[in-house]
């Protein structure tokens, strides 16, 4: 008797899981709707409900983690291949949901990484003078555009890049310039010019959430942000 009590109260308790997983990932995709329509995505967000039971947190209005991964996301000319952020303490009124009356949702923190490709990034560089590419070679990032040298015409330069930021940019400037294949030498001034024209801006002052730029960095496959905020407003 006891054993078959046992084992109903295991099989309940699993029911009881399913179920709480069902609530928390229809929850998921009524967020993914609303942020997709508040951030104007082409496609629907993944959004996950950390923790356990979803069903208490909701009751109570306040979810301690929430993942969200954004893929395709266009700005200002750029396309970021992927945005994952991390939300904490996300709080929502369980009575105004039921309502439907939730239009901001306060979030204490949270922080992002967003990935943008080396051929999404030639793609908003198409747009720039100098022909600007990023060439990666044994493992190391140079930057190559074409510069005019007079009495020459128009040659391939390349550098190497440095990433600097702000909280709404990163800034790529480029140092060391030399002609691609080392047939000519370039003055200083040449040089210093070269550097100038090939240096660019990549603007990230639309990033969904409030989320502001914390570090950025020029990897093997794609250039790498990171970022943060603190007590903000997402709304829905």
């Amino acid at each position: 008797m006891f054993k078959r009590l046992g084992i109903t109260l295991v099989l309940f308790a699993g029911l009881l899981v399913l179920a709480d997983r069902g609530l928390a990932t229809v929850s998921g995709n009524a967020a993914a709707d609303q942020i997709k329509l508040h951030e104007g995505l082409r496609e629907d967000p993944d959004v996950t409900f950390r923790g356990f039971p979803f069903t208490t947190q909701a009751v109570r209005g306040k979810f301690a983690n929430v993942d969200i991964t954004i893929r395709d996301l266009e700005r200002g000319g750029l396309t970021i291949d992927r945005i994952d952020a991390h939300l904490e303490d996300v709080r929502i009124d369980f009575g105004d949901v039921l309502k439907g009356r939730v239009h901001a949702v306060p979030v204490e923190r949270g922080e992002a990484t967003a990935r943008v490709t080396y051929g999404d990034l030639g793609t908003f560089l198409s747009s720039k003078p100098g022909n600007i590419r990023l060439v990666v070679r044994e493992g190391e990032v140079f930057v190559v555009s074409t510069f005019g040298i007079p009495g020459v015409g128009p040659t391939d330069v390349e550098g190497r890049p440095t990433v600097r930021f702000t909280e709404t940019s990163v800034r790529v400037v480029v140092s060391d310039v030399q002609v691609v294949g080392g047939t000519r030498t370039l003055s200083v001034a040449l040089a210093a010019q070269a550097a100038a024209r090939a240096s660019f801006t990549i603007p990230f002052d639309e990033l969904p959430f409030g989320i502001e730029v914390e570090s950025a960095r020029l990897t093997p496959t794609a250039l790498v942000v990171e970022a943060a905020a603190s007590g903000f407003v997402v709304g829905v």
